[in-house]
C-alpha cells in the first residue's frame, strides 16, 4: 500500500517528522509499556523539543504537564509538529483526523493488525493512508518500532533506546523493527546520525528515508535491511542522488531463494528468477547489496572512513606478521573481486633488503624478518603501496582484547606504523583484525585517531574491502542511444506467443542476424524455397499454438531432395494435428541449415512483475541446462556491459579458443546482446518474454546467427 510518488523535498518537507520541534505522545503513561518509554527515550537522548505528553487519566507524566487531548494541548497554546501514537489499530485513525485539525505535519504509530493481518486492517490501513494524504501529514509505520536521531537528540522509538547512543554519521532505515533494535544495540561502535524503522511503509517508504538521509549533513553512508522495494523508479533516483552526494548504500534485501516463478513458454524467464534480476539492477545502479549484517557494518564502517580516498582499482597488498594468516587470506578472498598482485622486481628487492635473508616476499607478505619490526614495518606498508598495482593496503593484525600487555605495545607499534604511512600516501590503508571478538581499546584508539579503519571478521573484512573497490570504481553505464523511439509494428498475430517466423521478423529490424527461411502454403512452394536457398534444408510448421516444435514433431533437419521435402510435408502437418488439433497453421517454414558454430547459447527477454525487462545470456546445452549458467542485465546494455555479461559465465572459456578450438566472434555477440537490450527497453511495455534459442556463434569475424526465436507479449 505504499504511497508511490516521491517525496519532492525530503530534507525540509520531513522535517517534523525526523527534527520535531514538539513531540505529542498519546497513549502516554506512568506505568512501564511504550507510552512510557518514548518519553524516557527522548529523556536520554537529550531531546530539546517539547513534549505533550496525551492521555485523560493522568494529569503529569515523567515530569511534564498531560493534557487530555490534542485538542486540549493546542487550546492551552501548544503547538503540534510530531505526533507518536501508542495505541490499538482502532483508535488510530480518529488520533490522526484530530492531528490534522491541530496542525501536526507528522506522525508514527506502533500497533501492529493492519494491511499484513486481515481484511479489517486493509481496510483500516487504506483509511489510514487517506486521511495522512488528505491532510498533508507525514506518516512513518504502522508496525514499527519508529526512529532515533541521535544527531538532533530527537526520536520517537518504542523499544527501549541502547544505553548508549553514539552519535555518527551512519544512516540506517529497516523496515523489520526486530532488526533496526538489533542494529540499535550491535555495540560494533556505529556512530548514527539516524535509525529509522518504518514498518508496513503505508506513506513513508525506505527510500524516502534514505532520500532525506542523502540530503542530511550528517549522513555520510546509509545502510538498509530490505524486504521489498515498492517502487522501482524510487529506488532509482535514489541510487542517482547517492552518486551526485558521494553516499553510498548498503543495504540486505532479503528474499534470493525463489519461491515463485513466472509462468512463461521462454527459457530465460526460468534461468532469471526476480531476485537475479533484482540484483543486476543493483549493480547497475551502483547500490551495494551485502549478505549479512556483519558485512554490512564492516563495510559500512570503512566506506564511512575511506570515501574521500578511495582505491582506483582491486589490487590488494596485504602486510601481516604471519605465514598462517597468508593461506587464510588467499583461501577466503578466493571467491571475492579482490587482486594479490606479485611484486615488482624492484619492490621485491626493497623489501628482501629489509628483512633476513630467509624471508619470502610475496603479496600477502609475512613481515615478521627478524621480528624487531619497529625498524622496518612502516617501510614495508609504504613500498607496498608504492607498486603500481597497489590500490588498497591492508595491514593483517589480531588485536583482542585479551593480550598481555607486552603484545600490546608490540602490536602498537603495527597500528602506528599504519597510521604514519596512511599520512605519507594517498592510497586507503585497512587495518583487519581475523576474529570478529572485539579489539584492544588501545589499538583501536591509536588507529581512530589517525583515521585507520579497523575492521574484524577474515571473510567480512575482505567482502568489505571487496565492497569499497566496487563503490571506488564504480561507473554508471552510459545510455544507449536509440535511433528513434523506433518498437516496430508486429506481426499480425492472434495468439500470445509469435511464431518463430514472426518473431525473427522482428529480430531482424533490430540488426539481429536470423537465418535465410521462406515461409510456404503447400509442399511444392515448399519445393521451390529449398530450391532457391540451397539443399539440404530445414522444415518446420509455423503455429502460435505449437512454439515448442521438437516436442510437437513438427520440425525436419536436413532435407536434401524435392522427393524428401514432398515426403515430410504430410508427416509433419499430421503431427501438428495429433499434437494441437485446434491449432493455427500459418503455413511451413523452409529454413538454410546452419554451417557448424564454435558454439551454442541462448539470449532473450524476461519481464520481472516490479523490476521490468532483463536481458538474458547463458551458455547452450548442458551448461544452462544443469548448471544453469547465464547472466542477467539491465537494459539497455553498452558494449562493454555485454562482454562483462559474457566474461562472467563458466561457458566463456569455450569462446576464447579452449583446447584448440577457434576463438569465437565475440564481439558480434555482445552486438547481438546489445541488439536485445534495446528490443527489450523499447517494448517494455509488449514483450513478456524472448527467447533466442540457439544463437550460433562463429569464429572471430565471421559473426553469430539466430536459428530459433520465440516473441511472447503481454496479455
Amino acid at each position: 500500500m505504499s504511497n508511490p510518488t516521491p517525496i519532492r523535498d525530503p530534507w525540509n518537507e520531513l522535517q517534523p517528522l525526523f527534527r520535531p520541534r514538539s513531540v505529542a505522545v498519546i497513549g502516554a503513561s506512568e506505568k512501564p509499556g511504550p507510552g512510557l518509554q518514548v518519553i524516557e527515550n527522548l529523556h536520554q537522548l537529550g531531546y530539546t523539543g517539547k513534549i505533550l505528553p496525551i492521555n485523560p487519566k493522568y494529569a503529569q507524566i515523567a515530569g511534564h504537564p498531560c493534557y487530555p487531548s490534542l485538542t486540549a494541548a493546542k487550546e492551552a497554546g501548544e503547538s503540534v509538529d510530531m505526533v507518536a501514537i501508542l495505541l490499538g489499530r482502532e483508535r488510530i485513525i480518529p488520533v490522526l483526523e484530530e492531528a490534522a485539525r491541530v496542525g501536526a505535519k507528522a506522525a508514527w504509530a506502533f500497533a501492529a493488525g493492519f494491511g499484513e493481518l486481515d481484511d479489517t486492517g486493509r481496510e483500516l490501513e487504506r483509511k489510514l493512508i487517506e486521511v495522512c494524504r488528505d491532510n498533508h501529514i507525514h506518516f512513518v509505520g504502522p508496525n514499527c518500532v519508529g526512529y532515533l536521531n541521535p544527531s538532533v537528540g530527537a526520536g520517537t522509538y518504542s523499544a527501549p533506546a541502547p544505553a548508549v547512543i553514539r552519535r555518527g554519521h551512519i544512516g540506517m532505515v529497516a523496515q523489520s523493527g526486530y532488526l533496526s533494535i538489533a542494529v540499535a544495540n550491535s555495540q560494533r561502535d556505529l556512530g548514527f546520525s539516524l535509525l529509522v524503522s518504518t514498518g508496513n511503509e503505508s506513506l513513508i517508504d525506505c527510500t524516502d528515508v534514505m532520500s532525506y538521509m542523502l540530503e542530511d549533513p550528517e549522513t555520510h553512508v546509509i545502510m538498509a535491511f530490505v524486504e521489498q522495494f515498492r517502487s522501482p523508479e524510487k529506488l532509482k533516483a535514489v541510487a542517482r542522488r547517492s552518486r551526485e552526494v558521494g553516499k553510498p548504500i548498503i543495504f540486505i534485501k532479503v528474499g534470493r531463494s525463489e519461491m515463485a516463478q513466472r509462468a512463461t513458454s521462454a527459457h530465460t524467464g526460468a534461468l532469471a528468477g526476480s531476485d537475479r534480476v533484482q540484483d543486476a539492477l543493483f549493480k547497475k545502479l551502483g547500490l551495494i547489496r551485502v549478505d549479512d549484517l556483519d558485512e554490512m557494518f564492516e563495510t559500512a564502517i570503512l566506506l564511512s572512513s575511506l570515501t574521500h580516498r578511495l582505491p582506483k582499482g582491486n589490487g590488494v597488498f596485504a602486510v601481516t606478521l604471519s605465514g598462517g594468516v597468508i593461506s587464510l587470506m588467499a583461501d577466503v578472498g578466493e571467491d571475492i573481486n579482490l587482486r594479490f598482485p606479485p611484486w615488482s622486481d624492484a619492490g621485491r628487492e626493497k623489501v628482501k633488503s629489509l628483512l633476513s635473508s630467509y624471508s619470502n616476499v610475496n603479496n600477502p607478505l609475512d613481515a615478521w624478518g627478524s621480528g624487531r619490526i619497529e625498524e622496518f614495518y612502516e617501510t614495508c606498508l609504504l613500498t607496498a603501496a608504492a607498486e603500481d598495482t597497489a590500490d588498497i593496503v591492508v595491514v593483517v593484525q589480531d588485536v583482542p582484547g585479551g593480550m598481555a600487555e607486552r603484545q600490546v605495545q608490540q602490536y602498537s607499534i603495527v597500528a602506528r606504523a599504519a597510521v604514519e604511512a596512511a599520512k605519507k600516501i594517498d592510497k586507503p590503508i585497512v587495518m583487519v583484525n581475523n576474529a570478529s571478538t572485539g579489539f584492544h581499546p588501545e589499538i583501536k584508539r591509536i588507529l581512530n585517531e589517525g583515521g585507520v579503519p579497523l575492521l574484524q571478521g577474515t571473510r567480512e573484512s575482505l567482502k568489505a574491502i571487496a565492497n569499497l573497490v566496487k563503490f571506488g570504481t564504480y561507473r554508471p553505464d552510459s545510455a544507449v542511444p536509440a535511433d528513434t523511439a523506433r518498437f516496430p509494428a508486429l506481426p499480425a498475430h492472434t495468439a500470445k506467443g509469435l511464431t518463430e517466423y514472426q518473431s525473427k521478423q522482428v529480430l531482424r529490424q533490430y540488426s539481429i542476424p536470423c537465418t535465410r527461411e521462406i515461409l510456404c502454403a503447400d509442399a511444392e512452394s515448399c519445393v521451390q524455397a529449398a530450391e532457391k536457398l540451397g539443399y539440404p534444408v530445414v522444415m518446420k510448421v509455423m503455429s502460435p499454438q505449437i512454439l515448442h516444435k521438437t516436442e510437437a514433431k513438427v520440425i525436419a533437419i536436413g532435407l536434401a531432395s524435392p522427393e524428401e521435402i514432398r515426403a515430410q510435408y504430410p508427416l509433419l502437418m499430421e503431427n501438428a494435428q495429433a499434437f494441437a488439433p485446434a491449432a493455427q497453421i500459418d503455413g511451413m517454414l523452409i529454413q538454410e541449415m546452419a554451417g557448424k558454430p564454435v558454439a551454442e547459447v541462448i539470449l532473450g527477454i524476461t519481464q520481472d512483475p516490479q523490476f521490468g525487462p532483463a536481458v538474458v545470456f547463458g551458455s547452450g546445452g548442458i551448461l544452462v541446462e544443469v548448471m544453469k549458467d547465464s547472466a542477467i542485465g539491465i537494459p539497455p546494455l553498452t558494449k562493454e556491459a555485454a562482454l562483462s555479461m559474457v566474461r562472467s559465465t563458466k561457458g566463456c572459456k569455450l569462446l576464447t579458443g579452449f583446447r584448440g578450438r577457434p576463438r569465437a566472434d565475440i564481439g558480434a555477440l555482445a552486438d547481438a546482446l546489445v541488439q536485445v537490450s534495446l528490443l527489450a527497453a523499447e517494448g517494455a511495455d509488449k514483450i513478456a518474454a524472448l527467447d533466442i534459442n540457439p544463437l550460433l556463434i562463429y569464429p572471430e569475424g565471421q559473426g553469430v546467427l539466430a536459428v530459433d526465436a520465440l516473441l511472447e507479449l503481454k496479455e
